[in-house]
Parts: structure tokens; C-alpha cells; sequence
């Protein structure tokens, strides 16, 4: 796959709630498929909650799942990328990449081993030995993760994807600090699904969220020619159309 020559770089101030980043990674998506913007980098930050995938809805210990969650704090947001659950809070950041594609069955794999080695460069640069690989007991298990460690280390993000017919956007969450009340939801979480689940495999990096912003932003700017702009009101109002919580009562996502 070529890389683009210019990315736009969104970063987004503290959102007060996770729907509105979830809601703006759609609204940048849908933006890139219409033409109305370039690939676009974007990155924010929000309150407490749990990232679950569709699939994860319709098992028998879901529910309560959802429950056991809110009660400790964390919604349940029900996200349209792939992947297993995640749980994030101030101390945890979220990075997108979305690009214009001609045809969603090409270049999915390219995009993973590009935005795995962006990541862990990244952290490389905060001090981090991150590689690309699996975790023992991981969240969201699968073979696109940044680990440090080895396979019984831990794991730092994992990276999910979501292809539609004109974009394609490349998603990761970055656990950064404030990880031990993240250890504690994932085991709470994953034990009423029934799914294994390491609480080992979690834990801070040596640095804070700002540091870890700062790195990625660095590390888009080194790749591409990338120009930071500011989330315009067309593209937060559109952002604010889409809501995502989990209603345990009827089974449905907002």
C-alpha cells in the first residue's frame, strides 16, 4: 500500500465522554469517504468505559456484564470495529488513522503492519522495548498487538480496523497510565463473559498521556507531511449524531 503524502492531524481536547470520541472517529470516516477531507490522524482522550463489539453483545453473560460495568463506572460502548473488549479512562488515549481506499479488499494487512510499527515506534521513542505480538491472557486477543516483554509481558495497544466502501479506518487504544482500576473492570468484565483474561498483562508505561501524545504526533509528522488542524463544528456536530451505550434493558446500542 502507498502512503499518503499528507495527513491531516486531529487531536482532540479531553472529551467529557467516550461517546463523542466514538462519535468523531465515525464522523472522520465518513468524511474521508465522501471526499470532504484526506487522510486524517486523529487522537483523543475521554472519561471511563468499556468498548465492546457487537459479537461480545450476544453473549449469555453480557448483560450483566454491562451492569457489573456501570455500577464500577465505566458505560458500555458498543464499537463497529473488530476486535474483543477494551476498557480506557483519563490514563488512556485512543489513535486513529483513516484513509480514502478504491477497493476494500485490498491493502487491510498493510495497514495493520503499518500502524503496528507506527505505534511501536512511538513508544520506542518514551522508552518503551515495544514490538508487535501477542500476549498471554491479553485483552482484545489477537495477532495485532504492541507488547513489551514478550509473550507473558504486557500488552500496550491492540489495533482494530473498520472498512467500508471509500475509507478505511485504522483504530488503537494505548493504555498508558491509571491502568490498575483498567485491570480491575477487564477482569470483572471478561470473568462474566466467560472469556480468559491475565491481569498481568496490563500495566502503566513510564510515561504520562501528554508524553505518549506528544510521541505519536511525532512519530505521523516523521512518516507523513502532516499538518495539525483543529476538529471543525461541521465535524463535531456530525460527531454528535451517532451514540453508543449499551442499553442492558433492551439489548440495543444507541
Amino acid at each position: 500500500m502507498r502512503p499518503p503524502e499528507r495527513v491531516e492531524l486531529l487531536i482532540a481536547k479531553p472529551l467529557d465522554g467516550p461517546e463523542v470520541g466514538f462519535g468523531l472517529q465515525q464522523a472522520v470516516l465518513e468524511e474521508v469517504a465522501a471526499g470532504e477531507r484526506g487522510p486524517t490522524a486523529l487522537i483523543w482522550t475521554s472519561s471511563r468505559y468499556v468498548g465492546a463489539t457487537r459479537q461480545e453483545t450476544r453473549l449469555p453473560g453480557f448483560a450483566a456484564a454491562t451492569q457489573a460495568a456501570s455500577g464500577l463506572g465505566f458505560p458500555v460502548l458498543v464499537r463497529n470495529s473488530g476486535g474483543g473488549a477494551v476498557a480506557a479512562n483519563r490514563g488512556s488515549l485512543s489513535f486513529s488513522l483513516t484513509f480514502p481506499v478504491e477497493d476494500l479488499r485490498h491493502g487491510l494487512y498493510e495497514r495493520y503492519q503499518d500502524g503496528l510499527d507506527l505505534i511501536a515506534s512511538a513508544l520506542r521513542r518514551v522508552g518503551v522495548e515495544a514490538e508487535r505480538g501477542e500476549v498471554e491472557g491479553e485483552f482484545c486477543p489477537g495477532a495485532y498487538s504492541v507488547r513489551s516483554g514478550g509473550p507473558s509481558g504486557i500488552k500496550h495497544a491492540g489495533l482494530a480496523q473498520r472498512v467500508t466502501r471509500r475509507a478505511a479506518r485504522l483504530e488503537a487504544l494505548v493504555l498508558v497510565a491509571e491502568t490498575d482500576e483498567v485491570r480491575t473492570i477487564l477482569k470483572r468484565f471478561y470473568g462474566l463473559l466467560g472469556l480468559p483474561f491475565r491481569p498481568g498483562s496490563v500495566g502503566d508505561l513510564p510515561a504520562g498521556v501528554p508524553t505518549v501524545i506528544r510521541a505519536l504526533s511525532e512519530e505521523v509528522r516523521g512518516r507523513y507531511t502532516a499538518s495539525e488542524v483543529e476538529v471543525s463544528g461541521a465535524t463535531m456536530e456530525r460527531a454528535l449524531r451517532a451514540w453508543w451505550r449499551f442499553v442492558p434493558d433492551s439489548g440495543a446500542s444507541l
